[in-house]
């Protein structure tokens, strides 16, 4: 890429095309070093095999950006989410937070215009409510569906390209009462098999395995091979076929994405599910907003499908909930006496308080979620009591920007801008190497899972090791990240096989513990991934590395 071109792309970015990129405290960088260090490059520094050996040797925000539209030049044709994110969502980079956002409802803006002072901004965007069922057949006609619950109902109905008459949505908590409630009622007593394809231990998926077991079933687990933490898929492929040679159904719980290595998976294993008889879960928890749009599900038609709303305007509000779709014809699965009836919870979600125009009869039944703040109203079964009716709050009614702007950008936008970030922190992590301390190469971050394969996920685990090469705890990190409120998490991959014989010592399971970062929502844009580096770089400094040891030992022994 010359010059020319990089100057014009400068002027489009900062000069009143687009909103910058990046905030005001970035821009400390030298118009003349900035000018030297592009125009003689000529090419990205990741391409050269460039490396770093301490966090102040790492080039500037703005240089690295100008590397990024260097080596994904199609990173500048999504300035539109730059724009959005600046007018719609400025919380998110007023706020120190990195990744926090993922699916959002609702954008902050338009918050801020139904709320009445700054301080309101700080409640809870919604106020769920939970009453307890003893059924599926009461969960699925449960009645208690106010105004606003129905409307996000035919809005993420919608939005995901779902038949309201084929499929019944209950909202759930959380995700992981999503999967609670499926195993719960899944008829496993006449289809006696489960099966996942996870890569990583998942504490919803973890817990319908403990469901089943207590009803006798012996989960199965696909495999994958290392390090690029793909499936092994002739063993997959015999134990879905298997089912259907020995007549016993059973549930095959599928995403199409890891949430921790990225991988992707063919829709193809869903195909072969529904072919050898199986009762498909699709799983969307690690798709972003378009991607759960163009899923073709009126093609595959999965029997169970769960998606989350988590953090709903990213580290600003706790309201997050979960979504099971059941397909009514397949609704029957759904008749088994539920072990511990405390999980099995219907749940209904109203504007928070200052939002409400209406209240149902009968709401007075429901008992708010612990976790949620609710300030109940009294009415009697025959009497709707008006609160605050406004223009405003009946726009706030209808309307759910989140989703909206997600449809504005379109996918092709939207993955453009997913795939150049995450393609370009993997190489980045890569440049991070030790001082010449060892005669052969010594790099800080050693990655899992699918490097630079263009259908990857947004999802990327690694792993940091020390000077002396010792694997650093990636709970520390994590809690360091908290610290500077970079949202890295600590997970454990599994399930994979090292070794191609069936009996051997070289043949074991590997389980791991790693650091994962997502790179999902659609409002995150080049600083937020650039923090990441910046703070992963810091691990190159040993007496940092070695003082934040003894800090988390001191803090583990003070417990």
């Amino acid at each position: 890429m010359n010059s020319h071109f990089i100057q014009e792309a400068s002027e489009a970015c900062f000069n009143g095309c687009c909103s910058s990129p990046f905030s005001s405290h970035s821009m400390s960088e030298k118009p003349e070093e900035l000018e030297f260090s592009v125009t003689t490059t000529g090419t990205s520094f990741l391409t050269r095999n460039t490396k770093f050996t301490s966090q102040e040797s790492l080039p500037r925000l703005r240089t690295s950006f100008y590397d990024l539209i260097t080596a994904f030049p199609d990173y500048l044709q999504t300035n539109q989410a730059d724009h959005l994110r600046s007018t719609e969502y400025q919380n998110l980079s007023s706020s120190s937070h990195v990744f926090g956002q993922q699916q959002p409802l609702f954008s902050y803006s338009q918050f801020r215009e139904i709320s009445e002072s700054e301080s309101d901004l700080n409640h809870s965007l919604l106020t769920l409510s939970c009453k307890q069922v003893s059924s599926g057949k009461e969960l699925l006609s449960f009645e208690e569906e106010s105004r606003f619950q129905s409307r996000i109902r035919k809005r993420i109905t919608s939005f995901m390209n779902l038949e309201e008459s084929e499929y019944h949505m209950i909202l759930t908590q959380d995700r992981s009462s999503a999967f609670k409630i499926v195993a719960e009622l899944y008829s496993f007593k006449t289809n006696p098999n489960l099966l996942t394809v996870y890569n990583y231990e998942d504490e919803a998926v973890e817990e319908m395995i403990r469901i089943s077991e207590k009803k006798g079933i012996k989960p199965q687990s696909a495999e994958f091979s290392w390090p690029s933490t793909e499936i092994l898929s002739e063993k997959l492929k015999r134990r879905i076929t298997r089912s259907k040679r020995r007549g016993k159904r059973g549930l095959f719980v599928f995403p199409l994405q890891s949430l921790v290595t990225g991988a992707s998976y063919s829709y193809s294993w869903m195909s072969l599910a529904r072919e050898s008889e199986w009762h498909v879960l699709l799983d969307t928890s690690a798709l972003g907003s378009k991607d759960m749009e163009t899923l073709g599900l009126s093609l595959f038609q999965p029997d169970f499908l769960i998606c989350s709303f988590t953090e709903v305007l990213g580290q600003d509000d706790p309201s997050g909930f979960g979504c099971l779709f059941v397909k009514k014809s397949s609704s029957t699965a759904l008749s088994e006496e539920p072990t511990n009836p405390e999980n099995l919870t219907a749940v209904k979600a109203e504007p928070s308080w200052k939002w409400k125009t209406e209240y149902q009869a009968g709401y007075n039944e429901i008992t708010p979620v612990d976790h949620v703040d609710h300030k109940a109203a009294s009415t009697s079964s025959s009497e709707i009591v008006e609160i605050e009716s406004s223009v405003k709050q009946d726009k706030a009614m209808i309307e759910f920007q989140g989703l909206d702007h997600a449809d504005s950008l379109g996918l092709i936008l939207i993955s453009r801008r997913s795939k150049s970030l995450t393609l370009w922190l993997l190489r980045a992590l890569r440049t991070l190497q030790h001082p010449g301390y060892h005669q052969t190469e010594m790099p800080l971050v050693k990655l899992y899972g699918p490097k630079t394969k263009p259908s990857r996920g947004p999802s990327i685990s690694f792993n940091i090791f020390d000077w002396q090469g010792e694997k650093v705890d990636p709970l520390m990190v994590e809690r360091l990240a908290e610290r500077e409120k970079i949202g890295l998490r600590c997970a454990y991959l599994h399930k994979f096989r090292i070794g191609n014989k069936r009996r051997s010592d070289e043949a074991m399971s590997l389980r791991l513990s790693v650091v994962t970062v997502r790179l999902g929502g659609f409002m995150t844009n080049f600083e937020d991934v650039f923090k990441v580096w910046e703070f992963v770089s810091r691990f190159l400094d040993a007496d940092f590395v070695e003082k934040e040891k003894w800090r988390m030992k001191a803090l583990d022994k003070n417990k």
